[in-house]
């Protein structure tokens, strides 16, 4: 008997679930809101049927937390916004399916099987991934998706391709899978594909005997053939010629190929990771990547989140980086005050964990012996950046003209009274939403993007408004 979840809004689809649960055999709780269901899925449960738009909040937003409870539940969407970005996010997050109203029993009867009764034969490692916590940190949820993947890949040996913007730390993600796999007594060897010569990417990837060009005054091992036995990791591989694709695409199937110049065959056993911030499905299509070496990369793929989505773990990080840069340096301990802890969770960083690390260590050295790090000792960049974006959020759409000399102050200049500041904001705030309403054509992806807020923000909106359909 397994412990299911149905959190949504409508009575009618919560009574529809829970009877088809029940009828199963099986334990339903039902909720009306996020808050009630994140405590509900604290006390256990297996499978979670998420309503996508709730009173409180975004069911899709909230899809990693529920996921990341003790119980580690399968996430399955249900939601009568469906749309192909909606379903996509849902699964790209970790669902196991994704369900668009009006839903029928036999849908619910189908997915509960199906997931039911993957995860009874699913087999759970009961080897915790140990990761250096003075490399990555970070405990979010986010996080906690990214270290299970993580630690599914070390206890294998498939292929893995890691996804991700500038600065999140792919590289240590590599060399923590590598430290935790059945190859960390052997080789970790990097390629950097974005940096090899393009005339001579065959010759450092395969080798090459003595003479097979000009300068090659002897035989020279490559890099496939020393990381024999260890791993291969393939750094910024959407840098990769397309015109090597093919070759190495060969032998990272047969594990064999034939250095430059030589007339026979070597073989190497490595295990392949591979690193890219590029949209490698988006080359494919325009054809700068092949497809069929894209299919082999993805034996499993992890994305690691940007910064700016691990908002959780920033004071954790900075502080880490704090106090490893003050013993370093032989700096006093330095403690982080609240208004630059403010002023770095305010902050988009582009630059992502790379970016806030170099952040921190540039204020230790202009604080120099204080023990308390302030505003004023961050970059300037910083500051103004996030100055920019406190004037921007608090400047009103239009303000109201100033009524002339000699009115009364209470009435505006049309004659009528002025409203208070609160009723002024509301009402500037509603007209709104229906202006971005109509521009979107209801469409909520498009709407949230208009505005600047997330999804959730938006749904919470239409509510307060009364504009839900």
């Amino acid at each position: 008997m397994a412990r299911i979840l149905i959190v949504d809004d409508e009575a009618l689809m919560r009574t529809m679930a829970e009877l088809v649960c029940r009828r199963m055999g099986h334990e339903a709780f039902c909720a009306a809101t996020l808050a009630e269901g994140l405590r509900l899925a604290r006390e256990g449960v297996d499978v979670v049927l998420l309503d996508v738009c709730l009173p409180d909040g975004s069911g899709l937003e909230a899809q990693r937390e529920f996921a990341a409870m003790p119980s580690e539940p399968d996430m399955v969407i249900i939601t009568g916004h469906g749309d192909g970005d909606v379903a996509e996010a849902a699964l790209r997050s970790g669902a196991w399916e994704f369900l668009s109203k009006p839903v029928e029993i036999r849908d619910i009867e189908q997915c509960l099987h199906h997931v039911l009764s993957f995860r009874q034969h699913r087999q759970f490692s009961s080897t915790k991934l140990n990761v250096d916590s003075g490399h990555i940190l970070g405990n979010g949820p986010a996080m906690a998706q990214v270290l299970k993947l993580l630690a599914q890949a070390a206890h294998s040996e498939v292929n893995v391709l890691i996804l991700g913007e500038t600065g999140v730390g792919k590289e240590l993600f590599a060399k923590a899978l590598f430290r935790n796999s059945a190859r960390a007594a052997q080789p970790f060897v990097t390629v950097d594909c974005a940096s090899l010569p393009e005339t001579l990417v065959e010759s450092h990837l395969f080798g090459h005997s003595r003479g097979a060009f000009t300068g090659a005054d002897r035989a020279r091992e490559g890099l496939l053939l020393a990381a024999h036995k260890g791993t291969l990791f393939l750094d910024e591989v959407g840098d990769l010629p397309l015109i090597m694709q093919g070759a190495f695409l060969r032998a990272l199937e047969l594990r064999r190929f034939r250095p430059v110049g030589d007339v026979r065959e070597v073989n190497s056993d490595f295990r392949l990771v591979a690193a890219t911030n590029r949209d490698l499905e988006g080359m494919v299509r325009t054809g700068d990547f092949r497809d069929d070496l894209l299919y082999r990369l993805q034996g499993i793929t992890i994305v690691i989140p940007p910064l700016r989505e691990r908002q959780d773990e920033i004071p954790a990080l900075a502080l880490h980086a704090v106090t490893r840069f003050c013993l370093r340096n032989d700096l006093p301990r330095k403690t982080l005050s609240e208004p630059v802890l403010q002023l770095l969770l305010e902050y988009h960083w582009p630059g992502n964990v790379r970016e806030l690390i170099h952040a921190v260590e540039r204020a230790c050295l202009s604080a120099g012996h204080a023990e308390m790090l302030l505003p004023g000792h961050l970059p300037t960049q910083m500051r103004v950046a996030v100055a920019r974006h406190r004037v921007g959020h608090g400047r009103e759409q239009s303000p109201t003209p100033i009524p002339p000399p000699g009115r009364d102050v209470t009435f505006g200049v049309d004659g009528e009274p002025l409203p208070g500041l609160r009723q002024w904001k509301a009402r500037a705030e509603e007209d709104y939403v229906r202006r971005v309403l109509a521009v979107s054509g209801g469409d909520a992806r498009q709407a949230a993007t208009i505005a600047g807020i997330s999804r959730g923000h938006w749904y919470e909106l239409l509510k307060k408004y009364h504009l839900q359909n």
